[in-house]
């Protein structure tokens, strides 16, 4: 018994294996496309609040980690026109932080009747800015 803990202890040190051409973007877009699906099915459940305002505070913060991020299309940008499309980029992830803020307060106000729109604005926000900076 002692031997299975030691082995199932040193296989949650091994860090996941990942495709080799994850970067560090993508792994925090992956995060927030899970935690959008996650607040898609329960952001409205008043039994869910404490879950979801620390769904909502990790979100952000993704958000906010992302931001300081180059997508993989800054390496087909010019580089007089780098700057602004980093710009555009990171107003586009301080928006998408602000959204997961709104929706923050509306579920610790208990106002649901905020959280579907802003929900819809979400979703919104991500295809605007998969449109705009993800590289296929």
């Amino acid at each position: 018994m002692k031997a299975l803990f030691t082995i199932l202890l040193l296989l949650s040190l091994i860090p996941p294996l990942s495709r080799a051409e994850d970067s560090p973007l993508e792994g925090k877009m992956q995060i927030l496309a899970r935690g959008l699906k996650k607040l898609s099915q329960q952001g409205t459940d008043p039994a869910k609040q404490a879950e979801n305002i620390s769904l909502l505070k990790s979100l952000k913060m993704a958000a906010e980690e992302a931001k300081l991020l180059e997508p993989r299309m800054t390496e087909d940008i010019s580089a007089d026109r780098k700057e602004k499309f980093l710009s555009d980029y990171r107003a586009q992830m301080d928006r998408l932080a602000g959204t997961f803020g709104e929706i923050e307060a509306a579920v610790r106000a208990g106002d649901y009747s905020k959280v579907t729109p802003l929900l819809g604005t979400l979703k919104s926000e991500r295809k605007e800015g998969h449109d705009q900076f993800k590289k296929d």
